[in-house]
């Protein structure tokens, strides 16, 4: 996705072109999450060298976003992640945009 492509994008947009494994892992964290990378492939049964970079590349769409209320017993060395709601993503996307215009 090209950054130009954040503009005219919308959360339900983005959505609904994921595909494969990415969707699979998309709507896992929808389901299982918050949770670490790790966690969630063992909840869902997908192997966690599919997991990750799956979820790296729904944090670049803005899709997932770290969680600060990461419970006690988390190591402090993973990720603590869930998925995003609309409106948290459609302020995602806004600031994108907006940053995209400063360097016009």
């Amino acid at each position: 996705m090209k950054s130009t492509d954040f503009r005219n994008a919308t959360f339900e947009s983005i959505r609904k072109d994921l595909e494969g494994l990415r969707l699979q892992v998309y709507e896992a964290w929808v389901q299982h999450g918050p949770c670490t990378t790790r966690q969630l492939a063992q909840r869902c049964g997908v192997d966690l060298l599919t997991v990750r970079p799956r979820t790296t590349e729904l944090i670049q769409l803005g899709l997932l976003e770290p969680c600060n209320d990461r419970p006690q017993n988390i190591d402090g060395h993973e990720g603590f992640y869930r998925a995003t709601l609309r409106e948290q993503w459609n302020q995602w996307r806004e600031a994108i945009v907006s940053h995209q215009l400063q360097l016009i």
